[in-house]
């Protein structure tokens, strides 16, 4: 059976001068693929991964791009077009997501960036996106657990941090006061879950958590003073802001790594700063 909304693993089992048919069975529904949206090489015969959706008649079309977003998974979306029905965002393929007015939580405007849930009307098939993500948040099912890695795209600014994709599936947060490099709504970011709330959310950093953390730390401080002169101006005293200026890091991982740097005799103490112990005084 195709799934409209979703990629489907299809076989190429007819062909016109028009296009291509692809299907699961010789004798199963079929769904159209124009030369356009497909490989540049394509014969009967071939089973291609390919994303499903309806044209403008209802038929079932298919494309080797995939969307940024699946039905059911969330994406970080701009719009490309508004009318009086609604708005369109781009999602990664020919034909634009529809966003009804009824489906957006604030009015939409053009150019304007989205974190948008895509849905599927039961009844129509037809794909449409929402900006009202309450009930889906609440109603999440979590297959990840506090410590996993996660792929992380940052959506909107707010007052405590950004709002944020994680894996697609699900919607979280990024803590202003845990992030200690740029970060750039839009761009795909490498996170580790902090916290599965019971409101649906997921609490996420930036930052390794644990002993990963320090140990990538440590290196950031080796390589920092190794390329300045083997000092540096910065100690248990230092501002949180000073120090992540320096080193990307928060007061608190800076501290623990020069602790651990100290027992390792990598480092010495001064009252100025931190230095390197240089090969001579290890000998």
């Amino acid at each position: 059976m195709i799934e409209v909304g979703k990629i489907n693993d299809l076989k190429v089992v007819d062909e016109n001068n028009s296009g291509y048919y692809l299907s699961t069975d010789e004798n199963e529904e079929k769904a159209f693929m124009p030369p356009s949206l497909g490989p540049k090489e394509i014969k009967v015969g071939d089973q291609l991964k390919v994303f499903i959706y309806l044209d403008t008649s209802d038929c079932l079309l298919a494309t080797s791009k995939f969307p940024s977003a699946v039905v059911g998974e969330y994406a970080y979306m701009r719009v490309v077009e508004t009318t009086h029905f609604g708005a369109f965002l781009n999602w990664g393929i020919t034909k634009d997501l529809l966003i009804p007015d009824t489906e957006q939580k604030t009015p939409i405007r053009m150019g304007e960036n989205h974190l948008v849930r895509v849905c599927k009307d039961e009844r129509t098939e037809r794909i449409f996106g929402t900006t009202k993500l309450g009930k889906f948040i609440q109603a999440s099912e979590f297959d990840i657990v506090e410590g996993d890695e996660v792929e992380l795209v940052p959506a909107t600014k707010e007052e405590r941090g950004y709002r944020c994709v994680v894996n697609k599936k699900f919607v979280g947060m990024i803590y202003h006061n845990e992030i200690f490099s740029e970060v750039i709504p839009g761009k795909k970011l490498k996170g580790v879950v902090k916290k599965l709330r019971e409101d649906g959310l997921v609490d996420c950093a930036l930052q390794v958590q644990g002993i990963k953390n320090l140990v990538d730390s440590k290196d950031v401080i080796l390589d920092y003073l190794e390329k300045n002169g083997g000092k540096a101006e910065l100690h248990d005293k230092s501002t949180p802001d000073a120090i992540k200026a320096a080193l990307g890091m928060s007061k608190q991982t800076f501290k623990k790594s020069i602790g651990m740097l100290y027992k390792d005799r990598k480092i010495l103490l001064k009252k100025d700063g931190i230095e390197l112990v240089s090969t001579d005084k290890e000998e």
